[in-house]
């Protein structure tokens, strides 16, 4: 088995709140000087950066996976994870369906700026992507399960979680893998929420700052392809998460 460290949580100045550094290449120098192996670029409701981004990890020798971090109605924030760029930009055409007829407010929310191969300033997203979009919880993880991908509710222990919205996971989700945040920890979550024992826990940086950006996880597979990090989110076959 290999570990590879990962960081499948980042934004780029395509989110809202992403700081104006944060362009497609200069994440991946500052993943590549981390040591970081596989990574994730997941704006909010939004994949206008990955295809330019999964260019520049090509380049550094980087693993993207192509994702994305939706908004459910619940204002659940999901991490959604694609085997290929195709898969995702079909789920982006569904997101932006479900989003509100809504313009971003730059004054208030800031910019979301679009890169070009060049790691220049392309353009700007119009539409507001700080929102929730007309999709609940099961039908998001039903909807990323059908185009090949694979959910995991993002950070747990913060608002904006499936904990904070629900205060629990509904039965019958398939839900294996479950994200925290990196200002705690697994000891830390299950004294708090006990019921959570059966998860297995990824941890990410979930950053908005080039600073931010560190592994804190590794991903135990074979070899790295898609299906085997989908065995690592369900823990079969040995393949798993490891945090650091």
């Amino acid at each position: 088995m290999q570990k590879l460290k990962a960081d499948l949580h980042l934004h780029s100045v395509l989110s809202p709140c992403g700081d104006l550094l944060m362009t497609p290449l200069e994440i991946v120098k500052k993943a590549e000087m981390q040591g970081i192996e596989v990574v994730a670029l997941t704006d909010h409701n939004s994949a206008e950066n990955v295809e330019v981004f999964k260019y520049h990890c090509e380049k550094h020798n980087l693993i993207c996976i192509p994702a994305m971090e939706a908004e459910t109605k619940e204002e659940i924030h999901i991490l959604c994870y694609f085997p290929d760029l195709k898969a995702l930009l079909r789920w982006q055409q569904h997101i932006y369906k479900k989003l509100p007829a809504q313009e971003n407010d730059e004054d208030f929310f800031g910019p979301q700026i679009k890169c070009d191969y060049n790691d220049q300033f392309q353009s700007k997203v119009k539409r507001l992507l700080a929102a929730a979009a007309d999709l609940s919880l099961e039908e998001c993880l039903d909807r990323v399960q059908e185009l090949g991908g694979i959910a995991v509710p993002s950070h747990l222990d913060r608002k904006h979680s499936i904990i904070s919205q629900l205060g629990f996971i509904p039965t019958g989700l398939d839900i294996k893998t479950a994200e925290i945040s990196k200002n705690t920890d697994q000891e830390s979550v299950l004294k708090k929420f006990p019921f959570l024992k059966e998860l297995q826990f990824m941890q990410n940086s979930d950053s908005h700052y080039l600073r931010e950006i560190k592994a804190y996880q590794q991903l135990i597979v074979k070899e790295f392809s898609f299906a085997e990090f989908k065995k690592a989110l369900q823990k079969k076959d040995g393949r798993k998460i490891e945090l650091i």
